[in-house]
C-alpha cells in the first residue's frame, strides 16, 4: 500500500468531482455489507470489524468513529436492497462484498454521487473508489504449486470445491490453482463443482467424492469453509490418507497442520482483515491517498517440514511462506499490524 499526504485543495477538488475522498469531519460512519455472517472467515471477519471500530473510537476521541455490518446471507437481491438503503442513510465508507459486481454498477455511482467512498471487497471494480484485493490468482497458483510439490511424484487424484458462480474473487482463486497444479504432469483433477461459499453443499460434495473416487489423494476449496466439511467426513469414514489444500487462513484449519492432513492454506485471517477495513477507512478519513487497488498481503502456509520438502521437489524458493506458528499468531491478533498504533 502506498500512502501520500494529499493538500486540502486536493481534498475539495476530489469532493467536487465526486471521487470519493472523504472531506475531514468530527465523526466517520463505516458500514460493511458481506455475502454472509455464519462462516467461520465471516464469524472472525465481524468480529475483528467491530473490535476495531470500538479500538479506533477510543483511541481517537475527536472522531466520532461508528461502524456496522450487514449479511445478505448469500441473496443477491437481499445484497442490492440492503444496499440501496444504506446508500439512503449515507455513511461515509462502504465496504461491499458483491456476490455478483455487474450487478452492483448503478449502485456504485449512486454511492459516489451520494459523497460515499464505495471500496470493493476482494472482486476489483474499476468503477469502485478503491478496490480492496487479494491476490486471488497468485495465492491460487501457490497453492496449487505446494500440491504439486507434496504430491510425491506418484499419480495423484484431487477434487477442486469452487465459489459461486460469477463472483470474480472465487474464479480467480480457481484459475490460479488450476495454473499452478500445470506446473507437474502427475496431478489429475477429477472432479470440480461450485458449493456456492456453502458448508452444507460442500458436505454434500465431499460425501460424494469419497464414495465416487475411492482413490482421490486430495480437496482443494477456495474457502477453508469447505474444509470442516470435508475434514470431518473424511475423519468419520476412516480416510487418514487423503490432503486437504485451503484458502483463508481460518485458525480452526491451520491448527490441524502440524502433523494432520491439512497440507497448505492461504493467511487472509478474517479477523486482521476486519482489523485492516477499519485502518483503511480512518487513513481515507484523515486524507491520505491509498493505491486505488490495495493488495492484502496473504502469504501460503506450509509446516517447517512441508516447506523443506517442497523446496526440495521444486517448490520455488521467491514464494513467501509462514510456517505455522507464525501464522497463527498473525491471525489471531490483526490490531498488531492494523490497530490504532499503526496509524499513529
Amino acid at each position: 500500500m502506498t500512502l501520500k499526504s494529499t493538500t486540502a485543495l486536493g481534498l475539495v477538488l476530489g469532493a467536487a468531482m465526486g471521487s470519493g475522498a472523504l472531506a475531514q469531519d468530527d465523526a466517520l460512519d463505516i458500514v460493511f455489507i458481506n455475502d454472509g455472517h455464519v462462516a467461520p472467515y465471516h464469524v472472525a471477519w465481524l468480529s475483528g470489524f467491530e473490535d476495531a471500530i470500538a479500538a479506533y473510537d477510543e483511541a481517537f476521541p475527536d472522531i466520532a468513529i461508528t461502524g456496522r455490518w450487514l449479511s445478505a446471507e448469500g441473496s443477491l437481491e437481499k445484497m442490492i436492497q440492503q444496499t440501496e438503503v444504506t446508500i439512503n442513510e449515507g455513511p461515509d465508507v462502504m465496504f461491499v462484498n458483491a456476490i455478483n459486481v455487474d450487478a452492483f454498477e448503478p449502485l456504485v455511482a449512486q454511492a459516489q454521487a451520494a459523497g460515499i467512498t464505495w471500496i470493493a471487497v476482494h472482486s476489483p471494480m474499476d468503477s469502485a473508489d478503491y478496490s480492496f484485493t487479494l491476490g486471488d490468482i497468485a495465492n491460487g497458483r501457490n497453492q496449487g504449486l505446494a500440491m504439486c510439490a507434496l504430491s510425491g511424484g506418484e499419480p495423484f487424484e484431487v477434487a477442486i470445491m469452487l465459489g459461486q458462480a460469477g463472483n470474480p474473487s472465487g474464479e480467480a482463486r480457481h484459475a490460479g490453482i488450476l495454473e499452478g497444479i500445470s506446473a507437474c504432469e502427475n496431478v489429475n483433477v477429477v472432479a470440480e463443482q461450485p458449493a456456492d461459499w456453502d458448508t452444507v453443499k460442500a458436505q454434500t460434495l465431499a460425501e460424494n467424492w469419497l464414495t465416487q473416487f475411492p482413490d482421490l489423494d486430495a480437496i482443494s476449496g477456495v474457502t477453508d469453509g469447505y474444509m470442516y466439511p470435508s475434514i470431518a467426513i473424511a475423519a468419520n469414514s476412516g480416510n487418514t490418507d487423503i490432503q486437504f489444500y485451503g484458502y483463508d487462513g481460518d485458525i480452526p484449519i491451520m491448527q490441524q497442520m502440524e502433523g494432520g492432513q491439512v497440507m497448505a492454506d492461504i493467511l487472509l485471517s478474517g479477523t486482521r482483515e476486519g482489523w485492516n477495513f477499519v485502518q483503511m477507512a480512518y487513513r481515507i478519513h484523515q486524507g491520505e491517498e491509498l493505491d486505488k487497488v490495495y493488495d492484502f498481503f496473504t502469504p501460503l502456509v506450509l509446516t517447517e517440514a512441508n516447506h523443506a520438502k517442497a523446496l526440495e521437489n521444486g517448490f520455488p524458493a521467491d514464494v513467501t511462506v509462514y510456517y505455522v506458528d507464525q501464522a497463527l499468531d498473525v491471525a489471531a491478533n490483526g490490531y498488531l499490524e492494523f490497530g490504532p498504533d499503526s496509524v499513529q
